[in-house]
C-alpha cells in the first residue's frame, strides 16, 4: 500500500468536488494506492474550516504556501479561481509536488506557457481537469472511431450551453471581466478538449464570434451600481483540424433551461455517433451498414466498457459525475505512483489555452487565424 498525502487549494465548489473523489478513490480501487486528506486551503477561513470538518481533512490553512512548502504533502489540488493558477503551479512544480490544476490552465497562452515550462522544467507529474473525456460513453465513443467501423471521420460538431449567467439580475463576479472566464473560456475549453479526444487531432485554423448579452450586472457590494461586463456571454467557432476533420463549437453561458449542456456529433462517412452528457451513461450510434434496417442504436453504458465497472455492475445501472471525478482521481495517483506521465496535462492545458487565444483573436479581427499563430514567442 502506498499512501500519498493531499492537499486542496480553493474551498469551493470544485474544490469539495475533488475531495469527495478522493474520499471515494479507496472504496472503489482498493488499497494499493491510498489518498490521504492532509490540508484544504482557502483565502476565506471560515469556508477553510468547515470543508475540513467536515469532509476530514487533517487540517486547514489560508495560506497557499502551507500546502506548497510543507514536504509532507505529496500532491497539491488547484481549484482556485482562474487567475491564480499559474503562480501556485509555478511554486508547487519548484517545491517538487505533483500537480492537479482546474482549466483553464492559464489567463492567455503565455500565461499558461509559464506553468508548462515550470513542469517541464522540474519533470513533475501533472493533470488538468477535463473532467468530460474521463467519461466511458466518452471514451466509447473514441473507440468506435478509432475501430474504423464508421469509416473516416468527417465533422465534429459540438455545443456546451448553461443557464449559470441567464438571470440578468445575477451579480457581478470575477467570471464576468477577464477574457478567459467567459463563455469559451469556462465552459468552451471542455468542448475544445473534448474534440481533441474524440477526433484524435488537434485544431489547426479557426474562427469565431462573441456576444456579450448583457454588458453590466449589479455590483455585489452596492447592487444600486452596475458593472461592466467584458468578456463573451456567447461564443460560436468553426475549425479545421490538422487531420482535415471540419468542427463547430458554441457555447453560451446565457441559455435558460440548459444545465449541463455538453452534446456532440462525429459524423464518419459510413455513420454517426451522438452524446449528451444530461444522459451521460448513452450514446447513439449509427452504422449505415445496417442497410434497410438502419437507424441510431442505443447503446447504453455497462461494465464493458472503460472503467464503467468500478462503480455500477449492470447497464442501466448508470454512473454519475462524481464517479467521473473519482477516476479521475485513481488516474492521477496512478501517475503520480508510477512516475509516468499521462493526458490531459499541463501540455494539454496550454494548448487549449493558445486555441482559446486564436478564437479570440479570430473574433476581433474577423478572419480566420492559424493556430499557430498564437503560440508564445
Amino acid at each position: 500500500m502506498r499512501t500519498f498525502k493531499i492537499a486542496i487549494i480553493g474551498a469551493g465548489w470544485i474544490g469539495t468536488s475533488h475531495a469527495l473523489a478522493y474520499h471515494n478513490v479507496q472504496q472503489h480501487y482498493g488499497t494499493d494506492i491510498v489518498p490521504e486528506l492532509e490540508l484544504i486551503v482557502d483565502s476565506i477561513e471560515d469556508q477553510a474550516k468547515k470543508v475540513c470538518e467536515q469532509y476530514g481533512f487533517h487540517r486547514y490553512s489560508t495560506n497557499p504556501d502551507d500546502a506548497i512548502n510543507d514536504p509532507s504533502i505529496d500532491i497539491v489540488l488547484i481549484t482556485t479561481p482562474n487567475q491564480f493558477h499559474v503562480e501556485l503551479v509555478q511554486k508547487a512544480a519548484a517545491a517538487g509536488k505533483a500537480i492537479f490544476c482546474e482549466k483553464p490552465l492559464g489567463m492567455d497562452s503565455a500565461d499558461a506557457k509559464k506553468a508548462l515550462d515550470a513542469v517541464n522544467a522540474n519533470n513533475t507529474i501533472s493533470m488538468v481537469g477535463f473532467i468530460y473525456i474521463q467519461n466511458p460513453a466518452v471514451i466509447e465513443a473514441r473507440k468506435i472511431i478509432e475501430s474504423g467501423e464508421l469509416g473516416e471521420i468527417v465533422a465534429f460538431q459540438g455545443r456546451y450551453d448553461m443557464e449559470y449567467s441567464a438571470d440578468p439580475n445575477m451579480p457581478h463576479r470575477w467570471r464576468d471581466y477577464d477574457a478567459i472566464s467567459g463563455a469559451l473560456g469556462d465552459i468552451g475549453a471542455h468542448m475544445i478538449a473534448i474534440s481533441d479526444f474524440v477526433t484524435g487531432s488537434e485544431m489547426d485554423e479557426v474562427c469565431g464570434h462573441s456576444r456579450i448579452l448583457y454588458n453590466k450586472r449589479p455590483d455585489p457590494a452596492n447592487p444600486g451600481n452596475f458593472l461592466p461586463v467584458t468578456n463573451d456571454d456567447l461564443f460560436n467557432a468553426l475549425y479545421t483540424c490538422k487531420n482535415g476533420v471540419m468542427g463547430t463549437l458554441v457555447t453560451s453561458r446565457v441559455a435558460p433551461g440548459e444545465k449541463v449542456g455538453i452534446r456532440f456529433e462525429v459524423q464518419c462517412t459510413k455513420g454517426t455517433i451522438r452524446f449528451d452528457q444530461e444522459r451521460m451513461n448513452e450514446l447513439d450510434v449509427y452504422f449505415q451498414t445496417d442497410g434497410r434496417n438502419a437507424g441510431f442504436r442505443n447503446v447504453k453504458m455497462g461494465p464493458q466498457h472503460a472503467e464503467f465497472g468500478m462503480f455500477a455492475s449492470a447497464q442501466g445501472l448508470g454512473i454519475s459525475w462524481i464517479d467521473l471525478m473519482t477516476m479521475q482521481a485513481h488516474q492521477f495517483l496512478q501517475a503520480v505512483a508510477t512516475g509516468k506521465k499521462i493526458k490531459p496535462d499541463i501540455e494539454s492545458g496550454y494548448h487549449v489555452n493558445v486555441v482559446i487565444d486564436a478564437m479570440l483573436k479570430a473574433d476581433k479581427e474577423h478572419r480566420w487565424v492559424k493556430v499557430d499563430e498564437c503560440l508564445p514567442k
